[in-house]
């Protein structure tokens, strides 16, 4: 294998393929970038068995080959040396990598023990989302997904498919976030559970990449248990959670007694003031106080070997008076993750989820379970 490239290309994409390397895997052959020559272009493909990562660059190839070379090293001197040529050759199966005056030769793994990873082609994808729209909706959802393996299923985004539409949804029991998109292919009903470490690895990807493709082509490779997602000349494979994730629909409330349309800043300024005393409480606990007739919001915090606060701010409130319990924490999370300024907080009674939505948009939602007052 000989080949030449430019360094800030190759560093570009490197970097985007080392991101899935660990450190100490069970196997040495996954902390390599498996290298492929062939067509006039560059391939590299790295994988944890969890996801794995294929991107093609163009090269200027004067042999074939395929090649491992360890991932992390090999991207830190890449980073490390100026924006020029870079040229690439394999002899006595050392990875030697060198530019005016830079030089580097690594150790390598054949090939042939690398894993295999799932390739599409040019197969027609199940259905497309625009890359924006995946960025938002990641964003508003992922963080609501259950960071321990306790329930493997909540620890997942649920992606469900249903004619131009599709939603994302996480939960880890205490909390849930939607959000619904726009898809371009009409692809029937579908759902499966994508491991949040996949959309944040995705959104990573999207934000590295100037590209003029706005759409990311999704695939779902059922045979295998796995979904791919593309977008331009990268390619990001996951596996499936398999389980049977809750059903939610049921406890998304379709009605309201007390609807507050209120400013997101004001909001996160008082939990700032009420999280002094509530992160000393036992589950972040804060009391939130809808007083309709003088169209105020209060929330307060109590430790009895502490003291005591309030924040008072304003909202636009119709229905009745409402006296409820919220973990602080969880709903400065919600709060942290929007990206609009004017939401609707609604509730039905102190023992039924608060309800968060974003203004004139229909296709989000946000419950937080109440705590006992």
């Amino acid at each position: 294998m000989k080949f030449t490239c430019n360094q800030d290309t190759f560093s570009k994409y490197l970097n985007i393929v080392s991101r899935v390397v660990t450190s100490k895997p069970g196997l040495p052959i996954l902390s390599n970038v498996m290298f492929e020559t062939e067509n006039g272009k560059l391939t590299m493909k790295t994988t944890d068995l969890e996801l794995s990562i294929s991107t093609w660059i163009g090269a200027d190839i004067q042999e074939d080959g395929k090649i491992t070379a360890p991932a992390k090293q090999l991207s830190e001197f890449v980073n490390s040396i100026p924006e020029e040529k870079v040229d690439i050759e394999i002899v006595k199966q050392n990875f030697n990598i060198s530019t005016s005056n830079n030089t580097a030769s690594f150790n390598t793994m054949p090939s042939e023990d690398f894993p295999n990873i799932p390739e599409v082609g040019k197969k027609k994808y199940d259905f497309r989302v625009k890359k924006i729209d995946i960025v938002q909706a990641v964003n508003r959802v992922a963080f609501a997904a259950a960071s321990d393996d306790i329930k493997p299923v909540l620890t997942g985004v649920k992606v469900e498919v249903e004619d131009d539409k599709v939603s994302f949804v996480a939960t880890d029991g205490y909390r849930l976030s939607k959000q619904s998109v726009k898809i371009e292919k009409d692809s029937g009903k579908k759902s499966f559970l994508v491991p949040v470490r996949a959309f944040s690895e995705l959104t990573y990807i999207i934000s590295e990449l100037d590209t003029d493709e706005e759409w990311v082509n999704i695939y779902l490779l059922e045979d295998r248990n796995q979904v791919l997602f593309r977008l331009s000349d990268v390619d990001l494979v996951s596996r499936l959670i398999d389980g049977e994730y809750p059903e939610y629909k049921q406890i998304i409330p379709t009605g309201f007694e007390t609807k507050c349309v209120i400013k997101r800043e004001d909001f996160l300024n008082s939990l700032k003031v009420v999280n002094i005393i509530a992160r000393s409480v036992l589950g972040n606990k804060m009391i939130l106080n809808i007083n309709t007739k003088d169209g105020k919001i209060a929330l307060s915090a109590v430790q009895s070997d502490l003291g005591k606060n309030q924040s008072i701010f304003n909202g636009d409130i119709k229905g009745n008076d409402i006296k409820i319990a919220f973990s602080a924490k969880l709903l400065s999370d919600i709060l942290n993750h929007l990206d609009s300024e004017d939401l609707v907080f609604q509730c039905t009674d102190p023992v039924k989820p608060g309800v968060f939505l974003i203004e004139g948009e229909e296709d989000f939602v946000h419950l937080v379970m109440p705590m006992m007052l």
